[in-house]
């Protein structure tokens, strides 16, 4: 491979000359750049130095060398990132055909100071199309690729366009979301729970909002994603628990005898000393282990990492309860579910609102209650907003719901008014007590 010199792959500004260079000699769609991630790295570093990483970096090279043609070139652009030039493509196939000739040979074992070690490599893939002017925008292309790549857990990601605007503005909203936790833009909305059977007020779930000043409310699933992207997810997360637990602390104060649902994201689960944290923060604010849940995704609750099945443990131990949030949207293995500290389930809202129009998420539905009840464990529907589908649920032997029958995500102020004057659900319909075989 002549751009390489022997098996070593180029330095960042030669590779990058390369590149720029290709963009001027070939034809629009006929080179590409793929950008290599090999991130688990830093374990090694961190375990057995850096000559390690270093040597496997090299039979990488090796390896990368042997899977591509002469042509093209191989530049480390990152401590953790290796790049690949590929040249006189015929069309983009040409390119998605060696990112898993890439993906696949760097999977194989390699051996380093007497030990097999195994990578996990993600390629993004970035085109030279007719828009494609400079090495640098290629470059950037097949970053944004494999940064897709490794945050939607594929081994490899074609670039595509039309994310440019949302990665641009995700970037803005990056820069202020420090200054918001600090600031006070970000703020708790309060949905309630109530149990079916007694109709009484239990709990409610605690919903991240953000006021930013310019772009309006951002929604909470993007405020995360930038938090897990900048580093900050700790910081909010210590924030949204202990502003929780503190407003949980004045309604209980006031006669409210309910508790709160806190969300964590699988990040947390992996931080070393999250279970610290809440154990001040429960100590600090004095609200009973019983009445605080620790809500999870299904995805956070089945990771397979020690730390985060450690975490769920010790946190179980604190005396908290521990919820699968969105139940039924991901995949669950039995065993597992079986096996994990678990005291409820929470019904995704795509089931539970279109059960009565749609029978197989009736029945999807039923299966739910019926499997967590073999579990022993409580049985929430979320996404409940008329009094049919209350019924429905009722019958099925569902727990608890939450949704905007019971009430909408409320500001402390609002939330603490509602649940004073809350009356519990009315009786069961008794034109509706019939199953429907």
């Amino acid at each position: 491979m002549s751009a390489l010199g022997g098996t070593a792959a180029l330095a960042y500004a030669k590779f990058h000359e390369a590149v720029d260079t290709a963009i001027r000699e070939q034809q629009a769609g006929a080179c590409a750049a793929l950008m290599i991630d090999v991130g688990e790295l830093w374990r090694v570093d961190s375990t057995l130095g850096l000559t390690a990483t270093d040597r496997m970096l090299g039979q990488a090279v090796d390896r990368l060398a042997d899977v591509l043609r002469e042509r093209d070139s191989i530049g480390q652009v990152g401590r953790y990132h290796l790049g690949c030039l590929l040249v006189e493509m015929r069309s983009a196939e040409h390119a998605l055909l060696a990112a898993d000739k890439i993906v696949r040979t760097l999977s194989e074992p390699f051996n380093v100071q007497d030990r097999v070690l195994h990578l996990r490599a993600m390629v993004g893939i970035g085109i030279a199309d007719a828009t494609c002017r400079s090495g640098d925008e290629l470059l950037r292309r097949a970053t944004q690729a494999v940064a897709h790549a490794r945050s939607s857990r594929r081994t490899v990601c074609l670039y595509d366009g039309s994310a440019d605007p949302l990665a641009l503005a995700q970037f803005d909203l990056q820069a202020d979301l420090s200054s918001a936790i600090e600031n006070n833009e970000l703020y708790l909305c309060y949905q309630p729970k109530v149990d079916i059977a007694t109709g009484s007020l239990t709990g409610a779930e605690a919903l991240l909002r953000w006021q930013h000043p310019q772009k309006g409310v951002i929604p909470p699933d993007r405020l995360v994603q930038v938090a897990e992207q900048t580093g900050l997810i700790t910081d909010l997360t210590v924030w949204v628990l202990n502003t929780a637990l503190r407003q949980c602390s004045e309604y209980r104060a006031v006669g409210l005898d309910i508790g709160v649902s806190i969300n964590f994201s699988a990040h947390n689960l992996r931080e070393p000393d999250i279970v610290d944290v809440v154990a001040l923060a429960v100590q600090l604010w004095g609200v009973p282990g019983h009445k605080i849940v620790i809500e999870l995704t299904e995805t956070a609750v089945m990771d397979d990492e020690p730390q985060a099945q450690s975490a769920l443990v010790s946190l179980k131990g604190l005396g908290l309860q521990l919820s699968m949030d969105d139940f039924g949207t991901g995949y669950s293995s039995m065993g597992r579910l079986r096996d994990l500290p678990l005291d409820e389930l929470k019904i995704d809202m795509s089931f539970v609102r279109s059960m009565l129009k749609a029978p197989m998420h009736e029945r999807i539905v039923q299966s739910m209650i019926a499997l967590a009840h073999s579990l022993s464990l409580r049985v929430v529907a979320e996404g409940v907003e008329d009094r049919e589908i209350l019924d429905r649920l009722r019958l099925l032997g569902c727990d608890c719901i939450q949704g905007y029958y019971i009430g909408k995500p409320m500001k402390i102020e609002d939330f603490i008014r509602f649940a004073s004057g809350f009356g519990g659900l009315s009786p069961a319909a008794g034109a509706r007590d019939q199953v429907k075989s």
